[in-house]
C-alpha cells in the first residue's frame, strides 16, 4: 500500500515575537514538521519548530532592533484512518548554556521520521536557532546560541519515530539525503527525494562562524526540504546543509 502524507499549513500574525501552529485533522498522524520566519528589515530568527500533541508550533523573535514578522507553520500528516500506525515523540533537554546541544532518541522499534526544537530563553536578549536535524538513524539534534549579547538558554530536541501496529502487517522504512549550499550572509539550500520515496521531515544545520548566522527557515516543499538563514546586525557569511527524510514500505 501507498503511504498517504499531507501538508497542512498556517500562517501567524505579525509581531516582533511571532508565533504559529496547525493541526493535523482526525484520520491523521503527526511525523514532521517545519516553519518559515518572513522576515523583512532588519529580520527575525526562529527559536522554535516543534510537535506537540496533534500540532506542529513555530515561533521567532527579533534581536536589538525591532522587526515585525510572521511564521508559516508546516505539519506533514500520514493519512491513517484505519489507525496502523503508532507514533511517538522522545525529547531532551540540555542544561542552560551561551550555545545549548541537545539530543533526543527514540525508543528501539522506531523508525525516525522527523524532529523540532525549542528554545527556552527567559525574558533576556535570547538565543536563537542554529540547528535542527537528524542525528544518526534514531536521534534528533538541535542547537541554537546567544548574538552579540550574552544569553544562556536551554534548548529541547524531538525526535518523532512511526512504527507499525499489531494489525498492520506492513514495515517501514527511511532514507536520508542532504545537500550543503553556498557561503552567504543570507544562505539558503535544498534537496529533493528520488522517487519512490514520500517526504516525511527534514531539518538544517547553519554552519555559522564568529559572530553567528541563524536559521529563518526549514521546511517542505514538494518532495524537497528547504533551509534558509541570516547573519544579523553584524555580516557573518555561512553555509547550510540541509536534510529530508523519505519515508516507504516494505
Amino acid at each position: 500500500m501507498q503511504l498517504v502524507v499531507h501538508t497542512f499549513v498556517q500562517s501567524g500574525q505579525i509581531a516582533q515575537h511571532p508565533t504559529a501552529a496547525v493541526s493535523v485533522p482526525q484520520g491523521y498522524k503527526l511525523i514532521g514538521g517545519g516553519a518559515s520566519d518572513n522576515w523583512v528589515g532588519e529580520g527575525n530568527m526562529l527559536t522554535a519548530s516543534y510537535p506537540s500533541g496533534n500540532q506542529w508550533v513555530a515561533a521567532g523573535k527579533d534581536h536589538q532592533v525591532a522587526s515585525p514578522s510572521y511564521i508559516t507553520v508546516y505539519a506533514l500528516g500520514l493519512y491513517d484512518p484505519d489507525d496502523e500506525w503508532e507514533t511517538t515523540v522522545a525529547q531532551q533537554t540540555s542544561d542552560p548554556a551561551e550555545h545549548p546541544q541537545a539530543v533526543a532518541t527514540l525508543p528501539p522499534g522506531y523508525v525516525l521520521t522527523g524532529g523540532g526544537a525549542f528554545v527556552d530563553y527567559g525574558s533576556g536578549y535570547g538565543n536563537m536557532l542554529t540547528a535542527s536535524f537528524p542525528n544518526g538513524e534514531s536521534g534528533w539534534e538541535a542547537r541554537s546560541k546567544d548574538h552579540l549579547v550574552v544569553d544562556d538558554a536551554k534548548i529541547t530536541a524531538y525526535a518523532i519515530g512511526v512504527r507499525a501496529k499489531a494489525n498492520n502487517k506492513m514495515r517501514l522504512r527511511h532514507t536520508f539525503v542532504s545537500a550543503t549550499g553556498a557561503v552567504a550572509q543570507h544562505p539558503t539550500a535544498q534537496v529533493c527525494l528520488a522517487a519512490g520515496w514520500v517526504l516525511a521531515g527534514g531539518g538544517a544545520i547553519d554552519n555559522w562562524n564568529d559572530p553567528g548566522n541563524l536559521l529563518t527557515g526549514s521546511f517542505p516543499s514538494g518532495s524537497c526540504w528547504v533551509a534558509n538563514g541570516k547573519d544579523h546586525i553584524d555580516a557573518s557569511p555561512a553555509s547550510l546543509t540541509v536534510y529530508a527524510i523519505g519515508i516507504a514500505t516494505e
